[in-house]
């Protein structure tokens, strides 16, 4: 009697789990497929933020037979992109883009062992961006940690903080055998605007295999 108890105990504790890590209106599963949308939602954050990150991590930790993730998504916080590429790259997923995969979610399209674009989708590159306001911001918020006397030797650190983000980008792209000359031209874009690159320039440059 006692083990029936611990087991219905157990599957009810999982069960809940279950609910909890897919409450997410950005996640669905159908069959070994991951749908992560970050767009088609109501109650939450559009585009990807570091709450989705942790959502990926506990839903690919319960559900092992998930071999693709399909993306919708017009981008977000870089660094949790960079994160949930890793998480991507670790289980070996196929990614597959139904709709858009714009700025951010390209790194995560990238992170796919089998790279797709369903017909009628597109893949968006630009440069990214920081706003005046939210540099402000970080520039108050961290200038005693960080010893910054002034907005000069904040813009110096600023300097430096840029050209590594860049490299990390070029770095990325090729450990994923991107293209070098195609990693180049993902940076043309501003940010306001968006390279849309045709199927046949994604295939030749390895950001899709098939």
């Amino acid at each position: 009697m006692k083990f029936f108890i611990t087991k219905i105990l157990t599957l009810t504790f999982l069960s809940f789990l279950s609910f909890n890590v897919l409450a997410s209106e950005k996640f669905s599963i159908e069959g070994n497929v991951l749908i992560y949308d970050t767009e088609n939602i109501q109650n939450e954050e559009i585009g990807i933020v570091w709450d989705d990150s942790e959502t990926l991590a506990s839903i690919l930790l319960e559900n092992k037979d998930i071999k693709t993730i399909q993306l919708n998504s017009s981008g977000g916080d870089i660094e949790t992109t960079y994160y949930m590429s890793d998480i991507i790259i670790d289980y070996e997923l196929d990614t597959n883009v139904i709709g858009n995969c714009e700025s951010a979610c390209t790194i995560l399209l990238i992170a796919g062992e089998k790279r797709t674009i369903q017909k009628g989708s597109w893949v968006g590159f630009h440069q990214s961006s920081w706003d005046a306001t939210s540099m402000e911001e970080w520039y108050l918020y961290y200038k005693e940690d960080e010893g910054w006397k002034n907005e000069f030797e904040f813009a110096e650190w600023l300097y430096t903080d840029t050209q590594n983000y860049i490299f990390k980008d070029f770095q990325y792209l090729l450990e994923r055998n991107v293209d070098p000359f195609f990693a180049i031209k993902t940076m043309k874009a501003q940010n306001d605007d968006m390279w849309y690159p045709r199927r046949k320039e994604l295939l030749a440059a390895n950001v899709i295999t098939e």
